[in-house]
């Protein structure tokens, strides 16, 4: 079985001529083995998979505590924790497994194929599969944690309504506004301060954790805890997000980097079969500067110039990158004007 998957196909495909059936028959084959190599890689990100929803969470949970308020999201419906759980799998089940289904798929397609163009498919294709986990891995490492720590922290923008306001005393009950003259003395109560949870807590035990801000009490032989929040910070929207919008926006961002960075793809490939000359792509800096900010602004889900700079920025570099590479390959013949 190994031979017939991994087997040579000529370089020349007049050498070899296959009818119709043929085609289906070797069509079929290569189908059946790139699904068996997709289902593998969903059995594997299956087993992993909550590895992999915490790398995507972490930074949503870095940035919700440095802002202060409690890490958690909510689960809408019955279901959506399970549909999320199996999207995720099955997306990086199809990323893992590209490779694999891109080389049946090549396996196949390689037969009408000259040497020429076969040398082309073969230097193109690993690199945009390359360049495309690059291009995610930079938006869930570097982007993601400072662009939630922003757009957490514009619900802070929407003020809570005060009792000192003018239309605030005006509709509200005046025995809801009315303060009560008598002071209230509370007995003093000394809840220890610890950096982690103690290891062997007793039960009636309370003590507040000052790193993940929390107050917890031990009863029963099980410790609750409820997130504190500073009563300064109170505020009128809190940020809480569901898993499948957070997981939703996360994938379609990592989608919007990951198909920016194939940038130097298109440059070379254009360059290098002389759609286009070198001199011509160089001369269009300016033009192609206003197509990546462009670009940029469409496919990132926000509407913040911060993110759509962090792709864009990369994406010109990834341009001039894909420029030099290209010249190189076809012999350095043309002439960059503006060098």
């Amino acid at each position: 079985m190994l031979k017939s998957i991994f087997r040579a196909r000529p370089t020349d495909p007049d050498a070899t001529r296959m009818s119709f059936g043929d085609h289906l028959e070797e069509l079929r084959r290569r189908l059946l083995y790139a699904l068996i190599g997709f289902v593998i890689a969903v059995v594997v990100c299956f087993n992993i998979g909550g590895a992999i929803i915490e790398t995507l969470t972490t930074p949503y949970y870095i940035a919700m505590h440095e802002q202060g308020f409690d890490p958690r999201m909510v689960q809408l419906n019955p279901i959506e924790s399970f549909v999320e759980y199996f999207k995720i799998t099955m997306e990086f089940a199809l990323v893992l497994s590209a490779p694999w289904i891109l080389y049946q798929l090549w396996l196949f397609v390689a037969a009408g194929l000259y040497a020429s163009e076969q040398r082309i498919v073969k230097l193109f294709a690993p690199t945009s599969i390359v360049l495309f986990v690059v291009g995610a891995s930079f938006m869930v490492l570097i982007v993601l944690s400072g662009l939630l720590a922003f757009l957490i922290n514009i619900s802070t923008w929407f003020p809570l309504p005060s009792q000192d306001n003018f239309l605030y005393r005006w509709l509200a009950p005046a025995a809801a506004v009315k303060a009560d003259a008598t002071p209230v003395v509370l007995p003093p109560v000394n809840v220890p301060v610890v950096a982690e949870d103690p290891t062997t807590p007793g039960d009636g035990d309370m003590w507040v954790n000052r790193r993940t801000r929390r107050i917890c009490v031990r009863y029963d032989g099980e410790v609750y805890y409820a997130a504190l929040e500073p009563a300064s910070r109170q505020q009128f929207v809190e940020p809480f997000f569901s898993i499948s919008e957070y997981l939703g926006f996360v994938v379609n961002l990592a989608l919007a980097f990951g198909l920016g960075f194939q940038i130097p793809i298109v440059v070379v490939f254009l360059i290098t079969l002389g759609i286009v000359p070198a001199e011509d792509v160089a001369s269009a800096r300016r033009f192609v500067l206003i197509g990546v900010l462009i670009f940029a602004a469409v496919l990132t889900p926000t509407p913040d110039i911060a993110t759509m700079l962090l792709l864009a920025v990369p994406m010109y570099i990834l341009y001039e990158a894909g420029l030099l590479v290209g010249r190189a390959m076809s012999g350095g013949r043309e002439r960059d004007p503006a060098g």
